[in-house]
């Protein structure tokens, strides 16, 4: 029984070295593992921290970045806000200035409006008139006209008893020159008598 024992005795030692040594191994392995990825750790926690560093740095960069851009966002908003109120302002003035001058033309054209019925109503008056006028005119025109020729003929016939009256004139003229000559060419009987009766 004690020699199959030292005999398993001396079958088991190669095999406790060999795991023995296996033990050690992985042991050194752990150990070179960790080691490793101490260093692993390290050298990415250095990494890491020169990530983060530049990248705070970028952050930083790009927060003074972001705040110049939205001061100048801000001034580019507070000149428009200022433009746009200007050009609200003029524009509301020049509405105020149109509404005015609208509203002065507006009275004035109105103005103009009651002007222009007055002279048309003072105009359509003197139509009116005018052609009383000229009707009268021409009334007057026309009795003119006829009493010009009632003259005209008043005339012709004055002129025609006018004429008249010196043919007759020298008819009776001439009738009584010859009446006389008749007269004085008869001898008279008395005479004559008288005048045998002395011889």
């Amino acid at each position: 029984h004690r020699g199959r024992d030292g005999d398993s005795e001396t079958e088991r030692w190669p095999l406790r070295n060999s795991l023995h040594q296996m033990e050690k191994g992985l042991e050194d392995f752990i150990v070179r593992t960790q080691q490793d990825a101490e260093k692993q750790s390290q050298s990415d926690t250095k990494t890491s921290e020169g990530k983060g560093a530049r990248l705070q740095q970028e952050a930083s960069q790009l927060r003074s970045q972001l705040n110049n851009v939205t001061e100048e966002d801000r001034e580019r908003e507070l000149a428009l806000r200022k433009k746009k109120y200007k050009e609200e302002t003029e524009i509301e003035n020049w509405i105020q200035k149109y509404d005015t001058e609208i509203g002065e033309k507006q009275t004035e054209l109105e103005e103009m409006t009651r002007m222009y019925e007055a002279d048309m109503a003072e105009l359509r008056a003197l139509e009116e008139h005018s052609a009383v006028l000229d009707l009268e005119y021409s009334q007057i025109m026309e009795e003119r006209q006829e009493a010009q020729k009632q003259r005209k003929q008043q005339e012709r016939e004055r002129e025609m008893q006018s004429q008249a009256a010196t043919v007759i004139q020298a008819h009776w003229r001439g009738f009584c020159v010859r009446k006389a000559m008749k007269a004085n060419a008869k001898p008279k009987k008395g005479k004559k008598g008288k005048g045998k009766k002395g011889k």
